[in-house]
């Protein structure tokens, strides 16, 4: 296939099929209203979407997923397709917005590079992920890899990546958009994180708070803190044995007041 810019009825025309590349971003409705308004305006995308031949993604082990439904395809079929790496919210708001197939424009990406790190690549230059979609990304390109799986989790019940990060490695800005970039790619991570840490931070946490809380930051801001002195087991034990009293009067404080409570508690315990 060609380099040049294309449009979807020559892709049809071809004999071509449209995919997406599971783990990719999820298509987010904002960006499609965005999207809509641009087509409405113009009739047309001004930024051509990029696409890899769908055989070329299988073999640089990524499954594609129909665009629409978003069901698997059989690596067998990959040959039929190409998959969209960048531009997915463009074509999803072209199949919704009914646009002419000669009026949306795409063009193979010129990289040979696999396809992991074009989608790693694009989506952290081009038009960043939002947080979730790098915790998700990593997880479902590396569904063995223990780090991707436990940010997916968390990132499911809703806690933000810097959170998510902090209790990885115990310290704030260690895991962030270049370390998830890696997870994509296959790359090995070099970030200090212990997860044995964080799950025993986690089942302590949980035994006086809900995750929405826990998710917020302020008590892994503690508990980090003072385990630089004390070690992480000694104060995550310390936590489970917050009155609870104390735990209704943290929920009840001010944020600027939070930590404060949660620090002079959690030492008095300590010190016993």
């Amino acid at each position: 296939m060609n380099k040049n810019i294309v449009t979807l009825k020559d892709l049809f025309i071809g004999g071509k099929m449209i995919a997406f590349i599971k783990g990719n971003r999820s298509v987010n409705s904002k960006n499609i209203s965005r999207k809509k308004k641009s087509f409405e305006k113009f009739g047309m995308n001004l930024v051509p979407l990029m696409y890899v031949d769908g055989q070329k993604a299988v073999n640089d082990g990524c499954t594609l997923v129909h665009p629409i439904t978003k069901e698997d395809i059989p690596d067998e079929e990959a040959s039929k397709y190409v998959a969209i790496v960048e531009g997915q919210h463009r074509y999803t708001t072209a199949e919704e917005t009914g646009l002419d197939e000669e009026k949306l424009f795409l063009y193979e990406c010129y990289s040979n590079e696999n396809t992991k790190e074009i989608l790693s690549e694009t989506n952290t230059i081009t038009d960043p992920w939002s947080g979730a979609d790098y915790a998700n990304g990593a997880a479902l390109f590396n569904p063995q890899n223990e780090l991707a799986k436990f940010t997916k989790e968390l990132a499911d019940l809703g806690y933000p990546t810097t959170t998510i990060g902090y209790i990885a490695c115990f310290a704030p800005g260690k895991l962030g958009k270049t370390a998830y970039c890696n997870l994509i790619a296959g790359k090995e991570i070099k970030t200090d994180y212990n997860l044995e840490r964080a799950k025993y931070f986690l089942d302590a946490a949980r035994t006086k708070f809900d995750n929405s809380f826990i998710a917020k930051r302020y008590l892994i801001t503690v508990v980090a803190d003072l385990s630089t002195e004390h070690g992480y087991k000694l104060v995550c034990d310390a936590l489970k044995q917050m009155p609870d009293a104390i735990v209704k009067r943290v929920l009840e404080a001010k944020s600027e007041e939070k930590q404060s409570i949660l620090k002079m508690t959690l030492e008095s315990l300590l010190n016993k």
